[in-house]
């Protein structure tokens, strides 16, 4: 239900003139005969094609659409927080996303301080000395992904998708952008960023492997 949760309220609080967020009409979660639990989200359908078939029918009017989609992008970044939310998912739900992979977190995290230990643990036990310093920076509410296929080329630009959002550091949205490894998000991430990765690139990558991985 955080996917739900977090879609409602960017749209409420994002500027429809910059920035197009899908309607929520109805969440609802059900259990099906193995005991599964499955999420259903109820929603505007936008109209229009994603920037992945755009890009084949205008490539150069996909091209400067770049700048349109970051500006919704950090629209989307200066919206005011929600009253007490903690790091992550809407709902202090565990985070599950491209940093996290489909594994998801062993844990929920309250601020920035309990996220940073552990990912420096992560690189402890994979020893590493790299270490991410997130006290103190600025918490956004992230997409976390950003892919050609969850930006519709409508006016204004709208973005869909929001499963793996939260509230993060915007390295959270670099990192999840770089880790796609495609030209859309490269092209995007360099227009939000600059030319070259940040400095915790390189630590939140080891960290997410090892996470996964092990090694």
């Amino acid at each position: 239900m955080a996917e739900a949760a977090m879609q409602r309220y960017v749209y409420e609080y994002a500027d429809p003139r910059i920035v197009r967020i899908p309607q929520v009409f109805d969440a609802f979660t059900i259990t099906e005969p193995d005991g599964a639990s499955v999420t259903y989200i109820v929603m505007e359908n936008v109209e229009g094609g994603h920037f992945g078939a755009y890009s084949k029918w205008d490539p150069q009017e996909a091209e400067q659409a770049i700048e349109r989609i970051a500006n919704a992008v950090r629209h989307v970044w200066d919206l005011p927080l929600p009253p007490n939310a903690a790091i992550g998912p809407l709902g202090h739900e565990r985070p599950v996303d491209r940093f996290f992979s489909d594994v998801g977190s062993d844990r929920a995290f309250n601020n920035a301080i309990e996220l940073q230990d552990w990912i420096n643990n992560k690189l402890n036990d994979a020893g590493r000395p790299d270490r991410v310093i997130l006290e103190g920076e600025r918490l956004s509410i992230c997409h976390c992904d950003l892919t050609q296929f969850n930006v519709k080329m409508c006016e204004p630009i709208a973005i869909i998708d929001w499963g793996f959002a939260g509230i993060y550091p915007r390295a959270f949205e670099e990192f999840a952008m770089l880790n796609q490894g495609m030209t859309f998000a490269n092209t995007l991430c360099r227009q939000l960023f600059g030319p070259k990765p940040s400095k915790h690139m390189r630590a939140m990558a080891l960290a997410a492997r090892f996470h996964m991985f092990g090694c």
